[in-house]
């Protein structure tokens, strides 16, 4: 049985790939059509500028994608 790294002391954006456990990155950030237009993440029930902006990091053993909002 693999024993899983003690992730209490570790944020998300530094935990291993949750498909297949690499921990070989690249990232990034997300856009819109334009460079400069980001992609946000707002609430169920949030008001207009109420919303997080995303980054994303892409493994690169598996080439799943996952956000994050930016700290």
């Amino acid at each position: 049985m693999n024993k899983q790294p003690n992730q209490e002391n570790r944020s998300l954006q530094e935990t291993p790939c949750f498909i297949c456990g690499s921990q070989n990155f690249i990232w990034g950030r997300t856009v819109g059509e334009s460079s400069s237009q980001w992609v946000y993440f707002r609430a169920d029930g949030a008001a207009w500028g109420e919303g997080e902006k995303l980054r994303a990091r892409k493994c690169i053993d598996c080439k799943n994608i996952q956000l994050f909002t930016y700290d």
